[in-house]
């Protein structure tokens, strides 16, 4: 599958860029980093950036330097080292993950990739990390970056990676230092769009030399909002849209604004941003919110509306609780109006 000359110059180029432009400023890029700490950096960037992951990273550090201290810790207590980073699920799989760890390991990540994929929150490419980064182990990190290099240089597309495991044995390179090096790559060169004329694999790269041909053959597009040829459509200020905020707990049971029937919370148009929601449930609930980006938006009774999802970090709420299946019955009910 893989030519062995091919192979060698992916891993000299490789080499070399890493060597001479990789991140090596990271925190978590330090010699004889623990598998604590690379799991706690690997958590915080899930779909987060790295800028942003960099300011809680040592800040957390510093409160919780090893599993135990996290693992004794409560949500109040771990919140105000996490909060912002959003996607607070994880957070709280954090907690539930360090308390793991101590009870079951005596503090100690497990080196088999099975038992490390069987902790909250801890899945494939996070137990490869670990397994790669903190022990040393012959194990590549599946992350964006590696599908899109690998994929891109021998195939010919990201998309065409499908059996991971055949690329184990392929490379020669020591894992920690390969599965960094990809990612550097990945992120700085072999992007989305790719730099391709900057890049020093392109002469043996099938997704150069073919012009990138089969990613766009694969590629599928979403139209929304596609207006038919010569249709006039209205143009929508969704600055001034009202907010129907599902307030929930894990997408299992849901808040009501009122006592007998689910309802979302509506808010007007003047807390309609993420910072507005959150103010107007602080102030009136005394509640602190998670919020995330409207899911939905819609056109109801003529008028514009975002539906937006969010949970509660901290406060007792004082509402109805209802199933997710009533709140299934009420968006029906919305989209026939």
């Amino acid at each position: 599958m893989v030519q062995k000359k091919n192979r060698a110059f992916f891993e000299e180029k490789i080499a070399d860029f890493s060597e001479k432009a990789g991140r090596e400023y990271l925190p978590w890029r330090k010699q004889n980093i623990t598998a604590y700490e690379v799991w706690v950096s690997e958590i915080m960037l899930q779909q987060t950036q790295v800028n942003r992951v960099m300011e809680y990273y040592t800040r957390f550090l510093k409160r919780f330097p090893e599993v135990e201290s996290l693992s004794e810790a409560t949500w109040e207590e771990f919140l105000p080292y996490y909060e912002g980073l959003g996607y607070y699920t994880r957070g709280r799989n954090m907690l539930r993950t360090a308390k793991e760890v101590v009870m079951k390991y005596q503090g100690q990540f497990p080196r088999e990739k099975k038992l490390l994929e069987t902790l909250p929150g801890i899945g494939p490419y996070t137990a490869s990390a670990i397994l790669s980064f903190a022990y040393n182990d012959n194990h590549l990190a599946w992350d964006t970056n590696l599908r899109r290099v690998i994929g891109r240089f021998f195939l010919g597309g990201k998309h065409l990676i499908v059996d991971e495991g055949i690329w184990e044995e392929v490379f020669q390179m020591q894992r920690k230092v390969l599965n960094g090096a990809l990612m550097d790559f990945g992120s700085s060169l072999c992007l989305a769009r790719p730099k391709c004329e900057a890049c020093m694999l392109r002469n043996k790269c099938v997704y150069y030399v073919e012009k990138g041909e089969k990613e766009r053959q694969d590629k599928r597009y979403k139209i929304s909002d596609k207006k038919e040829k010569g249709e006039k459509t209205k143009k929508i200020d969704w600055k001034k849209a009202e907010v129907y905020v599902f307030l929930h707990e894990k997408h299992q049971k849901y808040y009501s604004s009122q006592k007998k029937s689910f309802r979302p919370f509506i808010i007007s148009s003047g807390y309609n941003t993420r910072a507005g929601i959150k103010k107007y449930f602080r102030e009136k609930y005394n509640l602190t919110l998670s919020v995330r980006p409207p899911h939905k938006k819609n056109i109801i009774l003529d008028e514009p509306v975002l539906f937006v999802n969010a949970q509660i970090l901290l406060g007792e709420p004082h509402f109805s609780v209802f199933p997710k299946k009533a709140v299934e019955v009420y968006n029906v009910h919305i989209l026939n109006i």
